[in-house]
């Protein structure tokens, strides 16, 4: 039986003093509402929220600013018709609702946003983007244009590290989450239906339980034999850049290699596989290896660990990525 902790610490807080992170932005709400550049849209990550003062309203703004651009910071609300203003579920939903749910609502969400309608950018922190990754294989309707992973559950993980209970609204979570995992298994259908973190757990020893119990992530890779879905590659294959930032002493994503699709390779815990080494890339499972042929994915990394990145790199990624003929050089 796993023992489920989530992974909080470094997500969940203030800013970093070192300016790791983000450091406080003075900007107005405006800029978020309006801007001459393509629309972007963010997804926080689990034990945050769109409307945290801390975190995702300071890089909203930045973001708007840099790019010169509308920004929509998505909300998870519970109430399907319901597509703002829930903060406290928001930071809930992003372990509690499942993630085909969380794809599910984030594509409500965007669609419902007219200034959205003709394509949007897309930059998600940590499980933000694999919500991201979703709403691309599932819907893509409107389509992400460029999408920019920080620190992002691309391949799943296989590890799970301790949850903070001493971090203020976040220990009631974290002694709900190894409440539920204690219950049973990950691949229970009570947990895979209670916990989002449980649909992405990649057990590379334990792949036959995985592909035929687990929710959401064999089947976006499209590792469930007869269940292969063409649209889903069809749709990751039209992103114009992908871009994936991987910590290097992440110790929340583990493996951190899945930050750049690299994972453990089939059978074992130990043992890693480079992306273009293993078989979702070389047989082109879900169009990876069509997107890096035609030169549409980036690869960075950021020093130290999960989310601890410096504002310039993030001024950077922006101004490379959502900014038209950007003329930048990236500095990590």
């Amino acid at each position: 039986m796993l023992r489920f902790c989530a992974a909080l610490a470094g997500i969940v807080g203030g800013l970093a003093k070192d300016g790791s992170f983000i450091v406080e932005f003075q900007g107005s709400d405006e800029l978020a509402e309006a801007g001459n550049g393509i629309p972007v849209v963010m997804m926080h990550g689990m034990g945050d929220f769109a409307n945290n003062p801390m975190g995702m309203v300071p890089l909203r703004k930045l973001i708007a600013k840099t790019a010169d651009a509308y920004v929509h910071s998505v909300e998870l609300c519970s109430d399907p018709a319901k597509l703002s203003g829930c903060d406290t579920e928001d930071q809930s939903n992003g372990f509690f609702m499942t993630m085909d749910e969380q794809v599910d609502q984030f594509a409500r969400v965007v669609r419902a946003d007219k200034t959205l309608s003709g394509g949007f950018n897309a930059i998600g922190f940590s499980q933000g983007n694999t919500v991201i990754r979703g709403y691309i294989h599932k819907y893509n309707d409107p389509p992400v244009k460029s999408f920019v992973s920080m620190h992002g559950v691309m391949m799943g993980v296989n590890g799970l590290p301790q949850c903070p209970m001493n971090v203020t609204g976040v220990g009631i979570l974290c002694r709900t989450v190894d409440a539920i995992v204690s219950h049973a298994g990950v691949y229970t259908g009570y947990v895979q239906n209670h916990l989002a973190q449980a649909n992405y757990f990649r057990d590379a020893e334990n792949l036959e339980t995985y592909r035929s119990h687990g929710h959401f992530l064999p089947y976006i890779n499209n590792e469930v034999k007869g269940k292969e879905n063409t649209t889903y590659t069809e749709n990751f294959k039209s992103l114009e850049k992908l871009v994936l930032v991987m910590a290097e002493d992440d110790t929340m994503v583990h493996p951190k290699e899945s930050e750049h699709f690299g994972f453990f390779k089939d059978g074992s815990r130990t043992e890693l596989v480079a992306m273009k080494d293993a078989p979702w890339y070389q047989e082109d499972w879900f169009g990876l290896k069509s997107l890096d042929e035609a030169k549409k994915i980036d690869f960075h990394s950021t020093p130290g660990n999960h989310l601890r990145f410096k504002e310039d790199f993030l001024l950077q990624m922006v101004k490379t990525y959502f900014v038209p003929a950007a003329d930048v050089s990236i500095v990590v």
